[in-house]
């Protein structure tokens, strides 16, 4: 058995040995797209880690919404089965037709009762008008109870000039969005001017300003105390839009939404949910990314093939003395997929470092994605793992095997008689 595998190796690296130059392309055709599948695979997981990582920071990880849970028909009274004339009478419990919740601090206390939740934040949102001398811009303003929303998020973390600490003594005080602030020429201290649904011309005093990594959220948000959001809405002081709530882990959000929505009876979001249409905007661009690089591996399979049938064809008299000194058939098929896989197992190797270093040297670059850009950061995400090398060497492997079946076969399949001959 040992002999027979020294022989077939043998054979095989002496037909690449001879062929280097077309050898030597195929192999880096197949270290290319080996190195190409895996800084996609660290770009892709490394996005998306990032985007969630962002969505955690600025939003709750479940919200209970200002929306009553729509409750079942229940049979009230219904015809006896021998009267002629059948009625049924079911009753509904029907909504409210405000979507807030009231009163919210009973919601709250039942929420905190949960010992996996750490924090629990209610908030009003408010649409409205904000200014700053001639300039105006369209703007949502979240009102929040600042001490609570900082264990909600990293918004203290976030925010970029003065503190989320004045906000809380400051009743009149807004922090508004990086990109807002910029729109509207705004710095620490000055005065704007906000008018909300009821048509009220509010003064207010910027006490800060907040990044959050997304340019919708910079450019179109800002913060205000909950009291004075409640004014401008127009709502009581016993209720708000939705309650935030913050868990001890990621694993336990959807059960646990469950739970909370039917313990309180108002509906409750998760920030999957919420950031669905964002999430799987990215998702189908890694995979429609991920079927374009595929194509690589294809063109490198079609080079092995091409490189194996040259070989068959200026070998056939060295194939017909071996099978006329009788190698088996099957031992002339195992030396051309043995080539094969050769060239695949060192190409995929090649490509696996070097999408390793390839993905750090990407990762520790800096970068800019503008103004416009849907997620800012200041550098590449790139998240490696050791499936993805393991997949990606497994692809390169099966795909060299492939490519080397036909021309084994076709080697195999060589009459030595009619070759001698001739």
């Amino acid at each position: 058995m040992l002999s027979k595998l020294r022989f077939v190796l043998t054979v095989a690296f002496r037909h690449l040995s001879e062929k280097k130059k077309q050898t030597i392309l195929v192999e880096a055709g197949i270290a290319i797209g080996a190195m190409v599948l895996i800084v996609t695979f660290a770009l892709a997981k490394g996005i998306m880690s990032d985007i969630e990582s962002k969505i955690i920071d600025i939003s709750p990880l479940i919200t209970i919404k200002g929306e009553k849970v729509k409750g079942k028909e229940k049979l009230l009274l219904r015809s006896p089965a021998n009267w002629k004339d059948k009625y049924v009478i079911t009753s509904r419990v029907i909504p409210d037709e405000k979507k807030e919740i009231r009163p919210y601090i009973q919601t709250v206390s039942l929420v905190d009762k949960f010992p996996e939740i750490d924090a629990v934040s209610p908030y009003v949102f408010i649409q409205g008008i904000i200014q700053r001398g001639a300039v105006t811009h369209q703007c949502i303003v979240k009102g929040i109870i600042p001490e609570r929303e900082a264990k909600i998020g990293q918004l203290e973390n976030n925010v970029k000039s003065g503190s989320l600490a004045e906000l809380e003594f400051t009743s009149n005080g807004i922090l508004l969005g990086s990109g807002l602030a910029k729109k509207l020429k705004a710095r620490y201290h000055q005065i704007i001017r906000f008018t909300g649904g009821n048509g009220k011309l509010y003064s207010l005093i910027v006490v800060g300003t907040f990044t959050s990594g997304f340019s919708a959220v910079d450019d179109n948000n800002a913060f205000m105390n909950l009291r004075l959001a409640q004014s401008i809405a127009g709502i009581s002081e016993n209720a708000v839009s939705g309650i935030g709530i913050h868990t001890s882990s990621l694993s336990i959000v959807n059960s646990l939404s469950k739970k909370i929505e039917e313990l309180t009876g108002y509906k409750t979001e998760t920030w999957e949910e919420a950031n669905k249409n964002l999430l799987d905007i990215f998702q189908r661009n890694n995979k429609i990314t991920f079927f374009l690089v595929i194509f690589v591996f294809v063109v490198a399979g079609f080079g092995i093939s091409n490189v194996l049938i040259t070989i068959v064809l200026q070998k056939q008299k060295d194939i017909a003395v071996m099978k006329s000194m009788g190698v088996s058939r099957a031992t002339i098929e195992s030396i051309f997929l043995i080539e094969g896989l050769i060239m695949g197992v060192v190409g995929a190797l090649i490509g696996c470092i070097g999408g390793h270093y390839l993905t750090n040297l990407i990762s520790s670059l800096p970068v800019s994605y503008g103004e416009g850009a849907v997620v800012r950061s200041t550098h590449i995400v790139t998240v490696q793992k050791p499936f993805d090398f393991l997949l990606t060497g497994m692809f390169s492997v099966i795909v060299s095997a492939l490519s080397g079946l036909g021309p084994s076969r076709r080697a195999a399949r060589l009459n030595p008689v009619d070759i001698l001959r001739a």
